[in-house]
């Protein structure tokens, strides 16, 4: 199996890249019925702790089967990470296998979300990344540790998403090293498209150099207030910044996502793993938001992203419609 490894990348932090991380990766598992790997290398450990919750992590870290481990074994000379032992099965509070369902189903084709976890330690670790290659005696580079060693598990899965630390150093550039596309989520407001720039530029001399494939899949709009003037000013500009920051990277202007993930009490309630919910609607919130039932919009975003990945246009959703109506109005 080929799978499709999406990075999700943002410069600056709050934007929901983590929720919208865990809700793509609920809905393709739980609603889709694919099979998905998160591998979380932000060390904020907001995406572990919202998939398998504090207990779980707590016993990952204290075996030493995060990714910080990971990296500290090359550095250390340690040989404690094991990649088959440190992904977490059965990931996500959607999950309703046990570890001995999960191991007799094996690599049956049903819907389920497993997890890297990450680890507070990766801060520390990113400022020792680039004696890696040293340490190895220059038979892994700082960039390439995860696909050297974790990427071989990638053929177990219809779809790896990755959640990067709002930096684009060793760690990230690790997760753009085994990526085919990034997606960038953002708040539609200055500080948080400030760095769009930054990452379209880095990324491009790191795709020429390193030889990759990867290329920006879209810009996904987090957060959104139909009601905030300024949401609304920022989505309208967005494209115009984009096609300025993307001009010189050798790369199309990626598209701005149709579906524009709402401000929901539900979205931040849906990353307590502790809190029991029934399915997929009951975690993301049935109550209406701009027309449309708040659990819906994760679903738009499957649909969109896997459309995008077979190359297929979506007509707007009606959420953003009045983006569309603004933009013909500064057309004619």
């Amino acid at each position: 199996m080929t799978p499709t490894v999406l990075s999700f990348i943002n410069l600056k932090g709050g934007v929901a890249k983590t929720t919208a991380t865990v809700q793509l990766a609920d809905a393709l598992a739980f609603v889709k019925q694919k099979r998905v790997l998160v591998i979380d290398l932000d060390p904020q450990t907001n995406a572990t702790l919202a998939l398998i919750g504090e207990t779980r992590w707590e016993r990952a870290d204290d075996e030493r089967q995060t990714l910080a481990h990971l990296f500290l074994d090359l550095l250390n000379g340690t040989r404690d990470f094991n990649p088959q032992r440190a992904i977490v099965r059965g990931a996500s509070n959607l999950n309703r296998l046990n570890e001995a369902d999960i191991a007799r189903l094996g690599d049956a084709s049903y819907g389920r979300v497993d997890v890297l976890p990450s680890s507070i330690r990766l801060i520390d670790v990113q400022d020792h990344m680039a004696n890696i290659a040293a340490r190895t005696h220059y038979s892994v580079g700082p960039m390439e540790v995860i696909k050297k060693i974790v990427a071989p598990a990638f053929t177990h899965y219809d779809y790896v998403l990755i959640d990067c630390p709002p930096n684009l150093g060793f760690v990230t550039q690790n997760g753009l090293e085994v990526s085919d596309h990034y997606l960038i989520p953002t708040i539609p407001d200055r500080l948080s498209t400030y760095g769009i720039p930054q990452i379209a530029t880095r990324i491009a001399e790191i795709r020429r150099a390193r030889d990759l494939r990867l290329h920006c899949l879209g810009v996904l709009i987090t957060k959104y207030q139909s009601a905030s003037a300024q949401h609304r000013q920022g989505l309208a500009r967005l494209h115009d910044d984009l096609q300025t920051a993307f001009a010189h990277t050798g790369e199309r202007t990626p598209p701005i996502l149709t579906t524009l993930l709402p401000q929901t009490n539900a979205s931040a309630e849906a990353m307590n793993h502790d809190r029991p919910v029934q399915n997929y609607r009951d975690k993301y919130g049935g109550g209406l938001v701009a027309g449309q039932a708040a659990y819906k919009y994760g679903l738009d975003l499957a649909d969109e992203i896997e459309d995008l990945l077979s190359g297929q246009d979506r007509p707007p959703s009606p959420f953003s419609s009045w983006a569309h109506a603004m933009q013909t109005r500064q057309e004619s």
